[in-house]
């Protein structure tokens, strides 16, 4: 039911600061300030999106975003340089398009899982995201 009411506030074009899935609502983390802000892990078969390069040795990196189900996802206030981490399994894929709900140019596509060592871009293009098998 979450995931419905994220996706329905993400098409009415308001902001959703992290998607959280039905998996991690019961764990869910308060939300800390950027200073105290710790790189969270990205789970086995989710897909999530870090402010800045999470691999430059500083720990406070903000997940902003972690998707698990197949779908397009509009993703808002992306503005600058950002780590994605496609950690599905099973050959499943992401890619970014510069258009809501999917349309527009691909700006990136992640074919393999890269949990290990996340690709890392200026996100200011890409508008949405799909999750695909």
């Amino acid at each position: 039911m979450r995931r419905v009411l994220v996706a329905l506030l993400a098409c009415l074009g308001l902001a959703v600061p992290m998607v959280v899935t039905a998996s991690t609502a019961a764990s869910a983390a308060p939300v800390l300030s950027p200073r105290t802000a710790q790189t969270a892990v990205c789970n086995a078969g989710h897909v999530c999106i870090y402010q800045g390069d999470i691999w430059d040795d500083s720990p406070n990196h903000p997940k902003v975003y972690d998707f698990y189900y197949y779908g397009t996802y509009n993703v808002h206030n992306l503005i600058g340089d950002y780590t994605v981490l496609n950690c599905q399994t099973g050959g499943a894929g992401v890619k970014g398009f510069t258009g809501y709900n999917g349309t527009g140019s691909v700006t990136w596509d992640l074919t393999i899982n890269n949990c290990a060592g996340g690709l890392w871009t200026d996100l200011t293009p890409t508008n949405s995201v799909r999750l695909y098998a």
